[in-house]
């Protein structure tokens, strides 16, 4: 053979090896063909964490830094957009609310006065007041003065008007998202570990593969396949155990955990790590007394995570996340109850459902901003819905935000008729605000039907 010849068949031989090595490689890295169930199901379902970034946005970054340093006065209206089952519209297009508040954050201070009227007849006014920890209102139809807490001791009064079916943390700081959301790198490296933990504690038994498996939200269908991980009772209990031990035992992941629950305003059951550990020790012993099997899906769509579901006993908890074109949208869910956050362009709507008595309710709201803080022209717009079965009604929201070191005085509570009702017994506090709800209820009521509105009680026993 001529080496002219070899020479050129070798060059065309490397060329094919080349590009079959290539197209393999694509097809490892941007397909599943090559993929075990189990080595798909972990590529997908760390992805499930991304639903969460969308709360990273830093669209409005600027102007909330703008409101922590700069004095503001926002003039604010609301009127009703649209109604279906609760009035005539001829009635409901005269309701107007307007609110203008004095904020100054540097020196912990604001005040807000809000007057409901229905063409010139006022129907009702409010008036509030933040000075330091302390938050209080007065309406002259409610009460002769003042009523409000300072923020401390929140759950001990949260049981005290028998709120006691919510967590209500001792007392609410600022979410700082910032600090919610940064990992470090060891942070993130013992996050994977326990991915592998996951992976190495399970047999391959344990998982399957459903192609054409639908998902459906917001009205669409998408066609996915579904990696699923399924853990028996004694199965599922073996491995809860294990990575709750190597967790309880891990000084980086106790300390990463405790700090962001305190971020996200926990109790102490979770932002102290003897506590912590407590009830991960006591959760490890009721796994091996009462074993409960796990199901863990996730739907690979277009090579992304689009659903991930878990079953586990009882509870259903479903992760929804599509980014596509220029929209992306992310569902939690638990049972019948669900958040949803979506973001187009610059408009963002954010809406909580829940079924109650068999009756679907939800609360939507769609939000977006106009101007800039070098304008000194920023405008506030929404639109928020409240459904409550058949009875429908969107309220629209406008206000314009001025920021200026001239705000004016601000009033102070120590000037007030003020009732701070840290300040009382739980007896007191309990009987005062049954008081109060009642006579709210009436106002509500008799206000509504002045107009020739027929509404239901704000409050129910």
């Amino acid at each position: 053979m001529k080496p002219r010849n070899l020479k050129l068949k070798l060059i065309i031989l490397f060329s094919v090896l080349a590009t079959i090595s290539i197209v393999l490689l694509l097809l490892f890295l941007f397909t599943d063909i090559f993929r075990t169930k189990r080595g798909a199901f972990f590529r997908y379902f760390p992805m499930t964490s991304t639903a969460i970034e969308i709360l990273k946005s830093d669209d409005f970054e600027s102007y909330d830094k703008a409101k922590e340093q700069i004095p503001y006065i926002r003039n604010a209206n609301v009127i009703i957009k649209s109604s279906s089952n609760i009035a005539d519209s001829s009635i409901m297009d005269k309701i107007k609310l307007t609110m203008t508040t004095k904020v100054d954050n540097k020196d912990e201070k604001a005040e807000a006065d809000i007057s409901i009227k229905s063409n010139s007849s006022e129907l009702a006014t409010i008036s509030g007041i933040k000075e330091k920890e302390s938050y209080a209102f007065y309406s002259p139809l409610i009460a002769n003065g003042y009523i409000g807490i300072r923020n401390e001791n929140l759950n001990e009064l949260a049981n005290s008007v028998g709120i006691n079916d919510i967590y209500v943390p001792e007392s609410i700081i600022k979410i700082k998202k910032d600090e919610v959301f940064d990992i470090t790198k060891v942070e993130k490296s013992h996050i994977e570990s326990y991915y592998n933990l996951l992976k190495t504690s399970t047999s391959d038994t344990s998982y399957s593969k459903k192609k054409n498996d639908k998902v459906k939200s917001e009205g669409k269908t998408y066609s996915t396949v579904a990696y699923t991980l399924k853990l028996e009772g004694k199965e599922s209990a073996d491995v809860q155990s294990t990575m709750l031990n190597k967790l309880s035992q891990d000084s980086i992941m106790m300390d990463f955990l405790t700090s962001k629950f305190k971020l996200l305003n926990l109790d102490s059951n979770y932002t102290d790590i003897n506590t912590l550990n407590s009830r991960m020790q006591a959760k490890i012993k009721d796994l091996s007394q009462n074993p409960t099997p796990i199901t863990i899906t996730v739907n690979e769509y277009k090579q992304k995570n689009i659903q991930a579901t878990i079953i586990y006993g009882d509870t259903k908890i479903v992760v929804f996340h599509l980014k596509e074109n220029n929209t992306e949208t992310s569902i939690f869910s638990v049972n019948d109850k669900s958040f949803k956050i979506s973001k187009t362009d610059n408009e963002y709507t954010i809406k909580y459902s829940y079924t109650e008595d068999e009756i679907n309710k939800s609360i939507e709201i769609r939000y977006h901003q106009e101007g800039s803080i070098e304008e000194n022209n920023i405008k506030n717009k929404m639109d928020i819905t409240h459904t409550n079965g058949i009875k429908v009604v969107t309220f629209a929201y406008e206000d314009s935000v001025n920021f200026t070191n001239d705000i004016g005085s601000i009033k102070k509570l120590s000037n007030e008729r003020v009732a701070l009702l840290n300040d009382y017994s739980k007896e007191e506090v309990s009987e005062f605000v049954s008081n109060i709800k009642k006579r709210i209820n009436e106002v509500y009521v008799n206000k509504g039907a002045s107009i020739g509105i027929n509404l239901d009680p704000i409050f129910v026993d």
